[in-house]
């Protein structure tokens, strides 16, 4: 497990563009950017190489944020874990979340089709929790979706945010729900 930062670069882009999204063209153009964008019309409108060199650049320019998940010396996940105030999206989503800035957020999950079933998003979840922890967070929030259950077929499109299930078990609370998802939080005491 790796944090973020430059010197990954290059391995976390072959990850995007070769093994992230290999069953699943549906989200090959997102780069994981969707957070970053003031809004969904906005990412929307980006193509697959606008999005992939918003990526590129947040990595080399050390301010993003997020984890890779490595198996014999190979990028197999990635979370995009990062303080609300660093997500516009989520400022879009409610105002407050600007300016909120000891409350974390996991975003998104990429497993590689081969590593899937195996603990990889628990296991970048659980070091998720810890690095926002030392960012000074005192709360970490995910959005895992309503409709969320094994469905094997369905899992990629539908768990890019995480299922429910892992969030319980590593002791989120639902706090909210709307018509997409759930809002789980999780106290850092």
């Amino acid at each position: 497990m790796k944090e973020l930062a430059p010197a990954l670069h290059d391995e976390l882009m072959r990850f995007f563009d070769f093994s992230a999204y290999a069953d699943n063209p549906h989200w090959a153009s997102c780069f994981c950017s969707y957070f970053l964008a003031r809004d969904g019309d906005e990412h929307s409108a980006h193509t697959k190489e606008q999005n992939r060199a918003t990526r590129s650049t947040v990595i080399r320019s050390g301010t993003g944020n997020g984890l890779v998940a490595y198996r014999l010396g190979r990028a197999v996940g990635w979370c995009h874990a990062a303080p609300k105030s660093e997500l516009p999206l989520l400022a879009s989503w409610d105002p407050r979340n600007a300016t909120v800035t000891d409350v974390g957020a996991v975003v998104c999950f990429v497993v590689a089709p081969d590593a899937r079933r195996q603990g990889v998003a628990t296991t970048l979840l659980d070091a998720a929790v810890e690095y926002l922890r030392r960012r000074g967070m005192t709360a970490v929030e995910a959005y895992p979706p309503l409709a969320s259950e094994d469905d094997p077929l369905l899992w990629p499109r539908r768990n890019y945010h995480g299922p429910l299930s892992m969030y319980e078990k590593a002791g989120f609370r639902e706090t909210s729900r709307n018509e997409w998802s759930i809002t789980v939080r999780r106290e850092l005491l």
